[in-house]
């Protein structure tokens, strides 16, 4: 039987998942230094084991709310087709193996909505929306700004 792993991480008391293939490490947060004129949804740049990378709010994103840094919080690194960026989330929770079977398809109406959610886990006593990173960072306003500064900064 065929599955797939996903990082579950919560926003605003709800579940997401990422497939486990785009992380690269699960980190506490440190400093965060802001960039002028950001986009709401971007924190600012933090360096991870040598890289500079963006930091997303992943509440932001989903609910327009900005995350309230606390214990639980914590940054989900993972690599996009384009960049590496950490979402900023509120509680990394486990890494969950899904059946195959237990993942259902959006309809045309949800995906419209939220391009960037591939799919729903359907479990027993627990839904989780599945984030496709690529997708998620492709559909952010700005992303070429971001991508412009964190090259900038590399150089």
């Amino acid at each position: 039987m065929e599955s797939q792993k996903l990082v579950i991480f919560e926003a605003k008391e709800e579940e997401y998942g990422i497939p486990v293939e785009y992380v690269v490490s699960i980190e506490k947060l440190d400093t965060v230094t802001a960039l002028p004129e950001m986009e709401a949804y971007l924190k600012g740049l933090m360096k991870v084991r040598g890289q500079l990378i963006p930091v997303l709010d992943m509440k932001y994103i989903l609910f327009t709310d900005p995350i309230e840094v606390k214990d639980k919080t914590r940054l989900i690194v993972v690599q996009t087709s384009e960049i590496s960026v950490g979402l900023l989330v509120e509680d990394a929770k486990e890494i969950l193996d899904v059946k195959n079977e237990a993942i259902k398809d959006l309809n045309v109406l949800a995906l419209h909505s939220s391009p960037y959610i591939s799919g729903m886990v359907n479990l027993e006593k627990r839904l989780i929306a599945i984030i496709d990173p690529n997708k998620l960072v492709g559909s952010l306003e700005k992303v070429d700004d971001i991508k412009d500064a964190v090259d900038a900064s590399t150089m």
